[in-house]
């Protein structure tokens, strides 16, 4: 063999060798290569289901109640309340603004967020409301202090995005 031959054998060696070791190490990902929602955008919606109050350890069930979340920029949520109970304490709608939303992939977390206000009848109202996101479902807690209620009403709702 020449010297020439010798030259070009061992130069498609390495070549080939050189190509199997690139696909060894190539891989395919998993992931989807679609960009992620923010995640405002991806906690935002529709969600309906109960809601559990509880006042001095008293607990009452509000069934069928929407709640209402809107992306206001990639990391802030407005939060609207529905109106629940029966006159004369009925609890009017209330909408909780600037709420921030952090996490990924999926799970998030609502931030503690301090709101107050007057309603339109010029009834008091102020709490903290708090919540999650994690496989599909909506999970908000608040504290409420609600007109002159003397101690504020607990209340948890969970729901699945509608």
């Amino acid at each position: 063999m020449t010297t020439f031959m010798k030259r070009t054998a061992a130069f498609f060696t390495v070549m080939m060798l050189l190509a199997g070791i690139t696909s060894v190490f190539s891989s395919c990902s998993d992931k989807d290569d679609e960009p992620s929602l923010p995640a405002a955008e991806y906690v935002a919606g529709t969600y309906t289901g109960d809601m559990t109050c509880s006042v001095m350890g008293n607990e009452s069930v509000f069934e069928d109640l929407t709640f209402n979340v809107d992306a206001t920029d990639d990391a802030t949520v407005d939060i609207t309340l529905p109106s629940f109970g029966n006159p004369p304490m009925q609890v009017p709608q209330i909408n909780v603004s600037d709420v921030k939303v952090s996490g990924s992939d999926g799970t998030y977390t609502l931030a503690t967020t301090e709101f107050s206000g007057t309603t339109d009848s010029g009834r008091a109202v102020s709490g903290t409301i708090e919540g999650s996101y994690a496989d599909e479902v909506l999970t908000i807690r608040f504290n409420l202090q609600y007109g002159a209620m003397p101690m504020p009403m607990i209340c948890t709702f969970s729901a699945p995005k509608k």
